[in-house]
């Protein structure tokens, strides 16, 4: 676990014969958020240290990019310590998750549109990750500067606290089809990501990128 950036922290395990990192975010602030839960192994394992961060408070958001066990194969482990909390998804995921037995609360991100709750102001994006291009989601935390990027800006290596640095718009223009298997959806994401200017992209796999402007 490391303090990534200013109330980032991060959970990774690098898989060498992969040569694979897989990423977990909390962003401690109130109220807390929780980027992906891993797996259930990976969630038990970050889920001591996510208690001892935020102390007393509770974790209050999870927020799942897309139908996946690195992304949410965890949440029994989190509801189970936190009966309260809500899921933060797309439409597609939000009706998938109570068939895989998640019985908690759920707020469905539609793409466009925003949700702020005291010191979180998340805007949402479409991201076209599914099963024939269904949509998952994508999450810019205006007032950290943090963009979850789930598997959109995958690199390969071992990324456990470490970052690089790039321009924002560099790392729109690489997104190629083997990411958005469909041109016209590509060219949408693209404009739409061109219009924010992110400080830190909190990447699911590999290497987070300090925005260079």
């Amino acid at each position: 676990m490391k303090e990534l950036y200013k109330d980032l922290y991060q959970f990774s395990i690098y898989i060498p014969p992969m040569d694979f990192t897989i990423h977990q975010y909390l962003l401690a602030v109130d109220p807390a958020v929780l980027f992906a839960t891993g797996t259930i192994r990976q969630a038990e394992q970050i889920l001591p240290q996510i208690k001892t961060i935020l102390k007393e408070k509770a974790l209050k958001y999870i927020f799942v990019s897309h139908m996946e066990s690195d992304e949410c194969g965890g949440l029994s482990v989190f509801f189970k310590e936190y009966p309260d909390m809500t899921v933060i998804c797309s439409a597609l995921c939000a009706r998938e998750l109570p068939g895989f037995g998640y019985q908690g609360k759920i707020l469905v991100g539609s793409p466009g549109t925003f949700y702020a709750d005291k010191a979180i102001h998340m805007q949402f994006f479409d991201y076209p990750s599914e099963v024939h291009l269904q949509s998952g989601l994508l999450c810019y935390e205006k007032n950290s500067g943090i963009f979850y990027s789930a598997d959109l800006m995958l690199r390969f290596g071992n990324g456990s606290g470490k970052t690089i640095k790039r321009a924002w718009k560099q790392e729109i223009e690489a997104i190629d089809i083997t990411r958005i298997a469909n041109d016209e959806k590509l060219k949408k994401l693209q404009g739409e990501l061109l219009e924010i200017s992110p400080a830190l992209i909190a990447v699911g796999h590999g290497f987070c990128v300090e925005c260079e402007k």
